[in-house]
């Protein structure tokens, strides 16, 4: 058997990724395209909710031909593949795969207090700003960048959702802008309630899969539409100014990689 890995990115135009009876999903618009050439499963290091974009998921399909995968991929709008990889071997993408997360915030909070808070969390119960509890959830590190109008959040680790993010980057910015009492915040982090607040779907970037396998570069004709698209969005979140545009300027995605 000869499988194929492939690093996609795509845009807010899609229900999620998983696939949903009579709404247009990323794994639905796979599945639809590469039928034709025999393939009947798409497997996902990561599923995203309605409008959540990503400019680094790993799918994996089963095909001896992975630069005509690549090809039809890159055909479908709203979808640019990045990059492929070869393999003779099934890869459990949801096991063995890192990830980081985006979510940006228009607050302009305190870096001292957002640490301390962040700190707080990270030694916490994690599970309660889940939304299954009885998943272990694995977080590496939680990085943030203030700037004029914005705060950029970096969640790292290899077993969170998309959910997660937007549940625990609202209650960490609750918490840092004092909307979250002493009492309530013990009581998030030692598992007592579980957190009730919820950030934006279309804050949210799947920003990196990190892969221990190198992928080969694809030439994509989507990916310039893709990267119009997202200058617009970080735009909106962060306000038109200087520190936009050098937030912008340093991500992956935004680059020539």
């Amino acid at each position: 058997m000869r499988y194929c890995l492939l690093r996609i990115a795509y845009d807010d135009s899609f229900y999620g990724f998983q696939i949903q009876p009579s709404l247009r999903t990323v794994q639905g618009e796979i599945l639809k395209a590469l039928a034709p050439i025999g393939v009947r499963r798409v497997y996902g290091s990561s599923r995203t909710d309605s409008h959540v974009r990503s400019v680094s998921s790993i799918i994996e399909v089963e095909h001896p031909d992975v630069n005509k995968v690549c090809k039809i991929l890159d055909s479908i709008k709203g979808i640019a593949v990045r990059g492929f990889y070869e393999t003779d071997e099934f890869v459990n993408l949801r096991k063995t795969l890192q990830k980081e997360y985006l979510y940006f915030s228009d607050h302009i909070l305190d870096g001292k207090v957002l640490q301390r808070v962040i700190e707080e969390f990270l030694k916490g119960n994690l599970e309660s700003f889940s939304r299954d509890p009885t998943k272990k959830v694995v977080i590496t590190g939680i990085r943030f960048f203030t700037g004029k109008t914005h705060t950029l959040f970096v969640f790292e680790g290899r077993s969170f959702s998309w959910n997660f993010v937007r549940i625990a980057a609202e209650s960490i910015i609750r918490r840092s802008d004092g909307k979250i009492g002493d009492k309530e915040w013990r009581d998030l982090l030692s598992g007592k309630i579980r957190a009730r607040y919820k950030g934006k779907p279309d804050n949210l970037i799947l920003y990196r899969t990190k892969t221990p396998f190198e992928l080969k570069n694809y030439e994509s004709r989507n990916l310039a539409s893709l990267k119009a698209r997202m200058y617009q969005d970080f735009y909106w979140l962060s306000g038109i100014d200087e520190g936009a545009k050098e937030l912008a300027s340093s991500l992956e995605f935004l680059g020539d990689h």
